[in-house]
């Protein structure tokens, strides 16, 4: 039996320095075949806002697969990417699978193009971030539960490395400005922020405007919509409060 061996941490290392995509695909090509695998996809969706969404795909497929991939898939019926939206655990598809698990995960377009087994790990991230990073073959082969472990602890890492080379470019707020946006998301005034901030009321739209130019938007609503669609503009950790405390006695009396 073959003994698979993810990547150790000199190549965790190689991934997590990876400075531009062409690099991440040559690295991920390294890991592909490192692992007696053949072919990796690995599927990207970051949000602009609530109408648009980014799709990345890096590839190393058979012959003809990225231009069937295009022409016939979109991502709204990619079977691997809506599963991962539901699930977190990794996703596999073998050769000799029971017709059940067919079901469970129809993989027939990319047998056809002899990808016959793999291992799929769904991407979840903030913002509403989903994806997968799919490695597969041709050969029958068996698939080990133990491989599961080394691709989870992978896939985290690929994911640190790919989302900042391909998140749409940051607003970049100064602190007042978030601070001021952050009010405008409870509902607050110009007027109710200044007396909550101690400045003026001018000063508050000041900082507002410089939020909306630097976020590309039309007025401070769809400025902290799509701030915090993308990140920038995030809850405060100094406002968490606790809501729910439930504590088991450490044991029960006889």
């Amino acid at each position: 039996m073959i003994n698979y061996s993810f990547p150790l941490e000199e190549r965790h290392f190689r991934i997590q320095n990876c400075q531009t995509p062409e690099i991440l695909a040559d690295q991920l090509s390294k890991l592909c075949a490192a692992n007696n695998f053949e072919y990796y996809q690995l599927c990207l969706t970051l949000r602009r806002g609530l109408q648009q969404t980014d799709l990345t795909l890096l590839m190393q497929t058979p012959d003809h697969w990225a231009e069937h991939y295009a022409q016939n898939t979109t991502i709204q019926n990619d079977q691997l990417y809506l599963r991962a939206q539901s699930q977190s655990r990794p996703l596999f598809w073998q050769a000799e699978a029971r017709p059940e698990h067919e079901a469970f995960l129809p993989m027939a377009s990319w047998r056809q193009f002899g990808m016959e087994e793999g291992i799929a790990l769904p991407l979840h991230g903030p913002t509403g971030f989903y994806g997968y990073f799919a490695l597969s073959r041709h050969q029958r082969e068996p698939i080990r539960l133990q491989d599961y472990f080394h691709l989870s602890y992978l896939g985290h890492i690929i994911q640190e490395q790919a989302i900042p080379l391909f998140s749409p470019e940051q607003s970049y707020l100064s602190s007042r400005e978030k601070e001021c946006l952050f009010w405008v998301s409870e509902g607050k005034t110009s007027w109710e922020i200044a007396q909550i901030l101690g400045i003026t009321e001018r000063t508050v739209n000041f900082h507002l405007n410089n939020a909306i130019r630097k976020s590309g938007c039309k007025n401070r609503y769809q400025t902290v919509a799509k701030n915090i669609i993308t990140g920038e503009l995030a809850h405060s950790m100094n406002r968490i409060s606790l809501a729910n405390l439930i504590q088991y006695p450490h044991s029960l009396s006889a």
